[in-house]
């Protein structure tokens, strides 16, 4: 897959979803798969561990440019905050972000992408709860 005009990608430096990473293992994570794209891989940017409101993120999509692209290792680094990851899809609906999130082998470019990401975030979560 061909990643478009800027690609940027973000880590967190704290448990998400059932995962907890290391910083320095993200990294190799993301190289490999910009490598595997063909493309230039670029140190990902990083949420400070003590941000609850996902801060970077919003930056990060704030800056970014219609059809430019944000590889996310998984749908479970967005916020839990469900006000915040809301806000966050309508923007990367809006400005026609291609989001890959690598865990899941998802790539989200449009808004029936983007809805199938929220609901399967949501389902994993409500299960969660209930196992």
């Amino acid at each position: 897959m061909k990643f478009h005009l800027k690609t940027v990608s973000y880590i967190v430096n704290k448990p998400f979803g059932r995962y907890y990473i290391p910083a320095r293992y993200q990294y190799v994570i993301l190289r490999d798969y910009f490598k595997n794209n063909n493309t230039l891989f670029s140190l990902p940017q990083g949420e400070p561990a003590f941000s609850k409101t996902s801060i970077r993120l919003r930056t990060i999509i704030k800056n970014l440019n219609r059809n430019d692209s944000l590889i996310l290792l998984s749908m479970y680094v967005l916020p839990e905050d469900n006000q915040i990851r809301n806000l966050i899809f309508k923007q990367l609906i809006k400005k026609k972000i291609i989001t890959h999130f690598i865990f899941e082998n998802i790539v989200a470019n449009n808004k029936k992408k983007y809805d199938k990401v929220l609901n399967l975030y949501k389902l994993n979560k409500f299960t969660k709860f209930n196992t």
